[in-house]
C-alpha cells in the first residue's frame, strides 16, 4: 500500500512539475493539482429493464501534506551554496511540507569518509551530493544508490543524454545534475582594463597578459593547494588543454604518468611557478580568494564557473567586474579544449527517508526547482526547458563559447575522470611539486606508482 502511495504521488509530481512553467513560483500544491475538477453531468435516461451496477469512484490516496515522509537528512560538501540550497528548500517544503535538514562538509576527505560511512546504514544521508563518472561508479557497483531511472521517464528531452551519462552505471541512472560547470579562467575586468589588457587568443598573448601584469604589481593568477584538493587544477589544465588524448590516456590508467606529454605538463606548470604568475600556494579558495581578486591584487583565476558564486557574496557583478575566457594551449593546432563537470545529487539506497528522497529529487529536476536553483545561484541549468533569460552576461558568454561551441572539446575533470583511490593521493603529490618544482621528477614517479597500484587493484575486483 505504501508504495502504491508513492507511486500515486510520484506520478502526479511529474505531471505537475511538467505543467510549470517560469512562472512556477506561484504553483499550486500538488495536492489542489490532483483534485481535477468534475463537469457537471447530464442525468442519463435509464432503459427499462436491468440497471447495471454503479462504477466505484477509486479510492482518493493522496494527502495534502507529506510531512510524515520527513524530515529529509541531506549532506553535501558545498555548504557555501547556502543561498541556492535555502532557496530550494524553501520551495520543496511549500510543495511537499517536509522539512530539509542539511549538514554541510568543507574538508573533501572528512565529507566523503562521512558519505561512505553514512549510506552503508539508515543512519546516514537520505540525500548527498557527489561526484559522476567513476566516483559514481564506485558506489553503485556496491549496491549503495537507489535508482533514478523511472524518475527521469516524464522528463524526456529535458535533460542532455551526455550529462545523464556521467551518472549512470551499468544502463541504470543514479544522479541528478546539481551543477554543469565549464573550467574557465575568470578576470578581472577593471584590472584587464586599467592596463589595457584584453582576453588573450593564444598561448603568446596569455603570457604577454601575465607579463603586463606581474610588472605592474598585480599577481596574474590565483593558485592555492588548500583543503587537500585543489592542487590538481593545473595539472588538468595543461595537460588536457595541450594533449587531450594523452590527459584521457593517462586519466584511464592506459599511459604513465612518466610519459613526455605529462612531462611537458610539469615543465611548463613550472615556468609560470617559476616567473611568478601565481600566487601563495597557501591561500583559501573560498575565503582568501575572492576579496583579492575584487581588490584587484590577482587578476585572474582559474575554476569550475561556479566559482562565480563566490563573486556573487561579496557582490561582484558578472560582465561588470569581471568575465572569462578559455585558457589557449601552448601546443599548436590542439583544437580548443574545455575542462567540464557535471556533479550529480545521488539517493542512498539504504536512506531511512527514501520516498521523501524521491519526492525531493523529482522537484529539484522539475522546471520549478530547477528555476529556482539557477536564480539563486546564477548557474547555468541543465534543464533544457528552463529559461535562462536571468543569467548575467558571463554565464550567457560560457554557454556561448564553451557549451553552445561545437568545435569546442569537452573532457571531464580529473576528479571524476579517474578512479577516485588516485584523486587524493595524487593532489598529496601535486602539492609536493607546487612547493619544491624542481622536484618534478620525482612526483611524476609517485603519480605513475599510484596510478599503477589502484588500476591494478580496479581491474582486479
Amino acid at each position: 500500500m505504501k508504495r502504491g502511495i508513492v507511486l500515486v504521488i510520484t506520478i502526479i509530481f511529474a505531471l505537475s512539475f511538467l505543467a510549470i512553467g517560469a512562472g512556477c513560483g506561484q504553483a499550486a500544491p500538488p495536492a489542489q493539482e490532483a483534485e481535477a475538477e468534475e463537469p457537471a453531468a447530464e442525468p442519463a435516461e435509464e432503459p427499462a429493464g436491468e440497471q447495471p451496477e454503479a462504477e466505484t469512484e477509486p479510492e482518493e490516496t493522496v494527502t495534502e501534506d507529506y510531512s510524515g515522509l520527513g524530515p529529509l537528512r541531506l549532506f553535501t560538501d558545498k555548504p557555501g551554496w547556502q543561498n541556492g540550497w535555502d532557496a530550494v528548500f524553501a520551495g520543496f517544503k511549500e510543495k511537499t511540507g517536509i522539512d530539509v535538514e542539511m549538514t554541510g562538509y568543507t574538508e573533501i576527505d572528512t565529507y566523503t569518509a562521512a558519505v561512505k560511512t553514512g549510506i552503508t546504514t539508515q543512519q546516514g544521508p537520505d540525500v548527498f551530493t557527489w561526484w559522476s563518472n567513476f566516483k559514481l561508479e564506485d558506489l553503485a557497483k556496491e549496491g549503495l544508490l537507489a535508482d533514478m531511472t523511472d524518475i527521469y521517464a516524464p522528463l524526456e528531452g529535458k535533460y542532455n543524454p551526455g550529462i545523464l551519462e556521467s551518472f549512470s552505471y551499468d544502463g541504470t541512472v543514479y544522479g541528478a545534475p546539481v551543477l554543469v560547470a565549464s573550467w574557465i579562467m575568470l578576470y578581472n575586468t577593471n584590472v584587464f582594463d586599467e592596463y589595457g589588457l584584453s582576453e588573450p587568443a593564444n598561448w603568446d598573448e596569455f603570457v604577454d597578459v601575465c607579463e603586463t601584469l606581474k610588472s605592474n604589481g598585480v599577481t596574474p593568477i590565483a593558485l592555492t593547494i588548500t583543503g587537500g584538493w585543489t592542487s590538481f587544477f593545473w595539472f588538468q589544465q595543461i595537460l588536457a588543454s595541450n594533449y587531450p588524448e594523452a590527459y584521457k590516456a593517462v586519466c584511464a590508467g592506459e599511459q604513465s604518468y612518466e610519459s613526455e606529454e605529462v612531462e611537458q605538463t610539469f615543465l611548463i606548470w613550472k615556468d609560470m611557478i617559476e616567473k611568478g604568475y601565481f600566487t601563495d600556494p597557501g591561500v583559501d579558495l573560498g575565503e582568501e580568494i575572492p576579496p583579492m581578486f575584487a581588490r584587484g591584487e590577482v587578476a585572474m583565476t582559474y575554476c569550475g564557473d561556479w566559482f562565480t558564486a563566490y563573486f556573487d557574496q561579496i557582490e561582484l557583478a558578472g560582465g561588470e567586474d569581471y568575465s572569462m575566457f578559455v585558457i589557449p594551449a601552448k601546443e599548436a593546432g590542439v583544437p580548443k579544449t574545455v575542462i567540464f563537470e557535471a556533479g550529480p545529487l545521488c539517493i542512498s539506497a539504504n536512506a531511512a527517508n527514501k520516498e521523501a528522497a524521491e519526492l525531493f529529487v523529482q522537484y529539484w529536476l522539475s522546471d520549478e526547482g530547477q528555476l529556482i536553483w539557477s536564480e539563486a545561484m546564477n548557474y547555468i541549468p541543465p534543464n533544457a526547458d528552463v529559461d535562462t533569460a536571468h543569467l548575467d552576461s558571463v554565464k550567457k558568454k560560457i554557454a556561448d563559447e564553451v557549451f553552445s561551441d561545437t568545435e569546442a572539446q569537452l573532457i571531464v575533470r580529473y576528479w571524476e575522470a579517474t578512479l577516485e583511490t588516485i584523486t587524493l593521493p595524487a593532489c598529496a603529490a601535486l602539492d609536493k611539486f607546487v612547493l619544491n618544482p624542481d622536484s618534478y621528477m620525482d612526483v611524476m614517479a609517485e603519480l605513475e606508482q599510484l596510478s599503477s597500484q589502484a588500476w591494478a587493484e580496479f581491474e582486479g575486483q
